[in-house]
């Protein structure tokens, strides 16, 4: 079987199109249509049925995209390994990042990453929305979690962990005492996340280390840790937030921790993969980056609320 032609095929079969396969891949699509052809009397099998308007696979051709494309993948990924190895990164890289978070934290790694490795193509995607770690078209993502990991088919590698607080804005309290439980605080406004940490952040450890989670009355649900600490202070309701952040606001009084009965879960700052045996370098190198920007960036907070 020609490698080539077999590309230019998974090619045509992405786009579902030779014109726009052509230009893609920068050939001439008389060019790209001839080899196809000869691809298909190769194989003695009719891959691509074509007309004027419509291109769509046959069933062997359907067989035969879906069995190749991972392994056309792992071809590609090895040879960008061997060639790793001279301290060059190539091939795509689809990464996925919560926006707020990737623009505040990241930009400026990430950025300097792509420029170190002019061989790469780098895919960012920035979106608090759910995504599908197991998508084959997204390398990594880059997530927040808190409490228990359910999911064991997930690859998960942590990258840092933040431990977190429960806190109030004096002007919500007003006379009373603030809440000593975490039945007690159920009964109180909270804010919450809308689609992150699974649109509910308030997960806690009991004695045994087990995660808890408390279902929240919340009117204010925000993907924004920006967002979050500025609805606490104004008074809208409780929050939990990783401590590091709340240290300036605990030293103003603009905010008071709460001492509970069951400790906050701390939050993670973890990397998802789609698949271990698909790894490349290009990735861990990456993810290695994303930890060590991570680690020193929250050092960097810590001091300054010291």
């Amino acid at each position: 079987m020609n490698l080539n032609h077999l590309k230019l095929f998974l090619a045509v079969a992405e786009q579902e199109s030779i014109l726009a396969a052509s230009k893609i891949l920068g050939i001439p699509n008389s060019t790209l249509a001839r080899q196809l052809k000869a691809f298909e009397r190769q194989l003695g099998q009719q891959l691509i049925l074509r007309s004027t308007r419509h291109l769509r696979l046959t069933a062997e051709g359907r067989a035969l995209a879906e069995r190749a494309r991972p392994l056309i993948e792992e071809l590609e990924d090895l040879g960008n390994d061997v060639k790793s190895h001279q301290g060059t990164l190539s091939g795509t890289l689809t990464v996925a990042i919560p926006s707020e978070f990737g623009v505040t934290w990241l930009n400026g790694c990430i950025a300097q990453f792509t420029k170190a490795h002019p061989s790469l193509e780098l895919e960012c995607i920035t979106s608090m929305a759910p995504l599908d770690p197991v998508r084959r078209d997204v390398h990594v993502s880059i997530a927040y979690h808190r409490g228990d990991k359910a999911d064991s088919t997930q690859v998960i590698r942590p990258l840092l962990t933040m431990k977190s607080s429960v806190v109030v804005a004096p002007s919500l309290l007003g006379d009373r005492s603030p809440p000593a439980t975490i039945k007690a605080l159920a009964g109180e406004p909270c804010i919450s996340t809308l689609t992150a940490l699974k649109a509910n952040p308030w997960v806690f450890l009991d004695d045994r280390g087990q995660a808890v989670t408390l279902r929240t009355t919340s009117r204010y649900r925000v993907d924004s840790s920006q967002m979050l600490i500025s609805g606490a202070v104004a008074g809208i309701g409780y929050a939990i937030i990783p401590t590091a952040f709340c240290e300036p606001y605990l030293a103003t009084g603009e905010l008071i921790e709460l001492t509970l009965d069951h400790t906050p879960a701390p939050l993670e700052i973890v990397a998802i993969y789609p698949d271990r045996n698909g790894i490349s370098t290009r990735t861990r190198a990456f993810v290695d980056l994303i930890e060590a920007e991570l680690k020193q960036t929250v050092g960097a907070v810590k001091a300054a609320g010291a």
